[in-house]
Order: structure tokens, then C-alpha cells, then sequence
């Protein structure tokens, strides 16, 4: 009754943030174009036909908004478990997903509340008739993602500013220039945006002995670090953070850093795999810093840290602990799922990207974060896109899925400080890792789950593939590493934190970047 209005309050007048790399208004032409230059490596080559080229572009469009019939489902993740019933049928959130599962689709999450208010008043019994025409987007569709999507903004405030309302001319100019897409005038009903910053937050309850529970495993992991040697740190701008000196005064390894995912007492999960894995003895020669993320951690805390008062704090807490010549390039960069979009602060930050010399990621949200997969799969469900391989297919293999997926929700997604954070605290236009941008000096591992229940992890892999295939090439000038890959065979998201071998896996090829 309390937290959730106090999680929906939108302050209007703050503007979205910065577009980092785009300040300008008109530069956000340029992140279109780099867009659609990624896209356009996945046209056939053999394909000469302009119209099987320009729907490449247009299905990625439109895997963003919600096709509304086929007799989909539209609620979020929460909003479906709300009519679950305790009778002998099974409950409609199970219904849903089995369904989906044996139709190959996904359960599909809703849009703004003006937009199923559009959906509301149209004929939805004609849309769920089977062989119904859903038909194509249109300008007015368009014009809702594309304010949301590259302005950050409402479509009606574009449209009362003339120098954005200019800018998005050109965006269709470049549509049609270099994908061959234009838009009819209109609008239509049968297809909304998936504009997630402006939905509201529906949480699922959950008692406070939840978070009483959680605060005792975060108490037990800070009292184990101060154990063995760490102290806790707050920087100016209120980022926290642990940190340990190695124990020998001449440090022969690069100092680790670490930015945990969504996780119930933030980097708590993970310290086994750290200490006995991916720095086991050589935890002792080098400096640690484990950087905490409260708004995902299932704190009770609405406030968040934002990028530049993240990067500002690690800046401070290097240079308070480390005694080195700046320019060096003696850090160890890590960060598993979301961590992985701190990594790329880190990396667009012009005092730090410098001084990287590993960048290891770990199912990684940040690839690929203009594709709307990590969005779909984590605030609604899997895309109907990401069918199961043949391999998969199996009843048992598909509860278990099943069983995952619905894991993250309950767990993750559908916990009020975590929605909050991701629907109103996030901006991905920031967060999106290009390959290209890292610093070619700099050594790189992606380490992939192949059944994560929400990276698009083929997808991942094949973009690793191309900008390898890229760099190596004679012919091209594109900045950028070599970068290593790990892909673990039939397990999930966060699979790697609870194995033993995995750990392995990623000590080994942390070796290797010596």
C-alpha cells in the first residue's frame, strides 16, 4: 500500500539521463545508424531481394513492441501470478507457460497504461481470430518508440519541441535511405512499444522476514570479509564498497575489481566462486574490490548510485589504495549479468578506460542491450523467437526451464527495489557494451551460458565471432580486442556462481591473459 505508489512517483520534471555519447539531440542519428550497421551483417549474402533485406530491419523493430492477438498473454511477470488459484486445475501462470512451451511462444509482457488502454478499446476478439492480419507498424507506433527509445522522452513532448520533432524526420530519412522502410500515417492498434522505463512497477508482495533473511546472509559475508582482512569504504558521491591489500608488499598480480549481479545480498553468492576459483591463491598478491549495488541486492533502498557517481567512486577508491603510475594499465575488471553494464561505464569512462588491462564478463546483459531479448526475457518472459533446440525439446528438459525461468521472476524481476531500479533508474543507451569501444590493449572473455534464461547467448556468441572475424581482418581499420569466449553447454544464467568447474574454467583462462 505504501512502497509501491512511493516506487511508481515520477518526477516529471526531471529530464532522462544524459545520453552519454550522443549529448546532442542530433546525434542520436549516429547510435541509429550504428544500429542498423550491426544489423545489416545479418542480411544473407546471397540475398538480393531490397524487400528480404529491409525486413531484417523492420522484424528488429518491431521485436519491440507487443503484438497484441494470437491469443497472447500481455501482463507482466506479477500481474499473471496475481489469479493464481488454489483449486485442482492448474494455476493460469502454469497454464500460460506450458502452453507457451508447447506452441514454441512466449508469454508477453505489457506496455505503458495508456497503451493498453488503445488495446482495450479495440476489437480484440477480430485480433485473437485465428488468421487474423495484425498488419504492419505505422508512424504513429514509430513515432512512441522512437521518442522513448532515442530521446527518453513521451512522444507528445517530442512533438511540442521543434528541433527534436526535426531530428526525428531524420530518423525516417535514414530508415528509408539505409533500410528501406517507410510508415504509413496512423496509427496501428494492433501493436504497442515496449517503452519499460515509462510502465509502472507491479511487484509481487513479499513479507519483511524476506529481507530480514537476506540481511542476515549479507551480515555473515561482511563479517567473513573483515575476518579475512577487508574494511568497508564510503565514497563522497555514496558508493560502497569492500576492500583488501595484498598481503605482500610487492603486488606481482593486477588489482581485481568486482560488480555483482542481481542477487539477494549482492556480492554474497558470489564470494566462493571469487576466493576458490577465479583468484584462489593469487587472492593474497593482489589488491580486491568488491563495489555494491543496493538497489539490486534486496535492500530496502529506492535510492540508486548513478553512472557518473560510479565511476567518480571508483576512481576515488583506487587512487586511495593503489600507489601507481595512472597511466598503467594494472586493473582487473569483472562484473556477472547486470554487472556487467558497470563494466561498461568503466570502459567509456576516459580516466579508466586506460588503466584496464581484463575485462572478464559473465553472462553479460550489456552485449547486445539494444536487442529487446535480456529486456523481455527478465521483466516479461522469453521471446517466442528463442525456441528451444531440438536437443531441448525433451518434457523434462522443458520443466526444468520452466522452472528456472520462473525462479529468476519470483526471485529477481518481479521484486519491487529491483523493478524500481531497472524501470526507473536505468538507462540502457548507456549500458550497451560495444566491443568495438574497448581499448585493443586491453584483454577480453565473455563467458557464456548456452540455455540462459535471459541473455541471447547464440546471439552473443556470433556477435564475439563477427567482431573477431573484424579485427582480424586485413581489410578493416576497427578498433577493438581479440576476444576470448567460454560457452558452458546446457546450463542456465548464473550457473557458473554454484560449480566448481566453471570456477576453473575462468581461473584458466584468466591465466592465459598473463
Amino acid at each position: 500500500m505504501v512502497l509501491i505508489p512511493r516506487a511508481n512517483r515520477v518526477d516529471l520534471s526531471r529530464p532522462p539521463a544524459a545520453y552519454r555519447d550522443y549529448p546532442r539531440t542530433q546525434d542520436r542519428i549516429l547510435l541509429l545508424r550504428r544500429i542498423l550497421e550491426r544489423l545489416r551483417k545479418r542480411i544473407p549474402v546471397d540475398s538480393n531481394n531490397a524487400s528480404a533485406k529491409s525486413e531484417v530491419y523492420y522484424k528488429f523493430i518491431e521485436s519491440w513492441f507487443i503484438a497484441k492477438g494470437n491469443d497472447r498473454h500481455y501482463e507482466q511477470f506479477s500481474e499473471q501470478f496475481d489469479t493464481v488459484d488454489l483449486g485442482f486445475c492448474p494455476p493460469p501462470l502454469l497454464r500460460m507457460a506450458w502452453s507457451s512451451v508447447d506452441r514454441g511462444e512466449g508469454m508477453y509482457g505489457s506496455s505503458s497504461e495508456s497503451s493498453l488502454n488503445e488495446v482495450a478499446g479495440s476489437n480484440i476478439q477480430n485480433i485473437n481470430q485465428k488468421g487474423y492480419e495484425l498488419g504492419r507498424l505505422q508512424k504513429d507506433n514509430m513515432d512512441e518508440f522512437l521518442s522513448w527509445a532515442f530521446f527518453g522522452v513521451h512522444n507528445s513532448i517530442v512533438q511540442s519541441t521543434p528541433e527534436t520533432l526535426k531530428v526525428l524526420d531524420e530518423f525516417y530519412q535514414t530508415l528509408k535511405a539505409e533500410a528501406n522502410l517507410t510508415f504509413e500515417s496512423g496509427r496501428n492498434p494492433n501493436f504497442s512499444p515496449r517503452c519499460f522505463t515509462f510502465e509502472e512497477v507491479k511487484s509481487l508482495y513479499r513479507p519483511y522476514c524476506v529481507y530480514a533473511g537476506v540481511a542476515l546472509l549479507r551480515i555473515a559475508a561482511n563479517m567473513i570479509l573483515l575476518l579475512i582482512g577487508f574494511r568497508q569504504y564510503t565514497c563522497e558521491r555514496g558508493l560502497r564498497y569492500w576492500h583488501r591489500a595484498p598481503k605482500s608488499s610487492k603486488r606481482r598480480e593486477s588489482s581485481f575489481i568486482f560488480f555483482h549481479g542481481i542477487a539477494p545480498g549482492g556480492f554474497a553468492p558470489y564470494l566462493p566462486m571469487i576466493f576458490f576459483g577465479l583468484l584462489r591463491e593469487s587472492s593474497l598478491q593482489r589488491d580486491i574490490f568488491f563495489f555494491e549495488n543496493l538497489a539490486v541486492s534486496y535492500s530496502l533502498c529506492f535510492d540508486s548510485v548513478s553512472e557518473e557517481d560510479t565511476v567518480h567512486g571508483v576512481l576515488e577508491a583506487i587512487d586511495r589504495h593503489l600507489i601507481c603510475d595512472k597511466s598503467e594499465r594494472n586493473l582487473t575488471l569483472c562484473g556477472h549479468s547486470l554487472g556487467s553494464c558497470q563494466l561498461t561505464w568503466m570502459v567509456k569512462s576516459s580516466h579508466l578506460k586506460k588503466r584496464i588491462q581484463n575485462l572478464i564478463l559473465i553472462d553479460p546483459v550489456s552485449i547486445l542491450l539494444s536487442e529487446p531479448d535480456v529486456m523481455i526475457n527478465f521483466l516479461y518472459t522469453r521471446r517466442e523467437s528463442e525456441e528451444l533446440e531440438d536437443s531441448s525439446n525433451s518434457w523434462a528438459l522443458k520443466f526444468i526451464r520452466f522452472f528456472h525461468e520462473s525462479k529468476i521472476h519470483l526471485v529477481a524481476s518481479s521484486e519491487i527495489f529491483i523493478e524500481h531500479y531497472l524501470r526507473r533508474n536505468f538507462a540502457w543507451y548507456n549500458s550497451e557494451l560495444w566491443l568495438a569501444d574497448v581499448p585493443k590493449e586491453c584483454n577480453v572473455l565473455v563467458c557464456l551460458s548456452e540455455h540462459d534464461e535471459i541473455v541471447n547467448s547464440s546471439k552473443v556468441e556470433k556477435e564475439v565471432s563477427d567482431h573477431n572475424n573484424i579485427v582480424s581482418s586485413q581489410t578493416t581499420s576497427q578498433d577493438g580486442p581479440i576476444v576470448d569466449k567460454i560457452m558452458w553447454k546446457d546450463v542456465g544464467h548464473a550457473h557458473c556462481i554454484t560449480h566448481y568447474d566453471k570456477w576453473l574454467e575462468i581461473f584458466e583462462a584468466m591465466c592465459r591473459m598473463k
